[in-house]
């Protein structure tokens, strides 16, 4: 009878470490399941914004030609039911492209700033202030994807 509970205690003992083992195993899988997870949202996440990037930055110069077209409308035009849907058109989408993180970079009377503008010329003016805005320029979530293109006081 004491071999049967030495053999019984033993067996006990055996399975409580084998317990512990499996448990300690899936503990560490489990670990491994939620890190592979909050890694593949955290990547999906990135290749979604980059998705976004490339699909904003191909919308930009369709805003451009827009707002082109709409500087070019006759003062005589302005208030014809088709200028006006053009401009409704071009609202849209720069709200679109707003909602979507894309932002215009100010030009006009701002210092230069050489992260977010790009000098193409110099005219006589207030030294580093921006007289004309040649090419918008826009950010994304905060960085720059096209640098304003201006003409800078020298």
């Amino acid at each position: 009878m004491k071999d049967k509970n030495i053999k019984t205690k033993k067996e006990l003992t055996e399975l409580k470490v084998k317990c512990e083992e499996y448990l300690a195993g899936w503990q560490r899988a489990k670990a491994d399941y939620e890190n592979f997870k909050k890694e593949t949202e955290t990547k999906m996440g990135e290749f979604s914004e980059f998705v976004k990037a490339g699909l904003l930055s191909d919308i930009i110069p369709i805003l451009d030609n827009f707002a082109k077209a709409v500087d070019h409308v006759p003062e005589d035009q302005q208030k014809e039911d088709w200028v006006v849907g053009v401009f409704h058109i071009k609202k849209q989408l720069e709200d679109f492209l707003s909602s979507n993180g894309l932002e215009k970079i100010k030009t006009m009377g701002e210092k230069f700033d050489h992260n977010l503008h790009e000098a193409v010329g110099n005219k006589k003016g207030e030294k580093d202030i921006i007289l004309k805005e040649v090419s918008s320029g826009y950010k994304l979530n905060g960085q720059v994807v096209i640098p304003a293109k201006v003409i800078v006081g020298e």
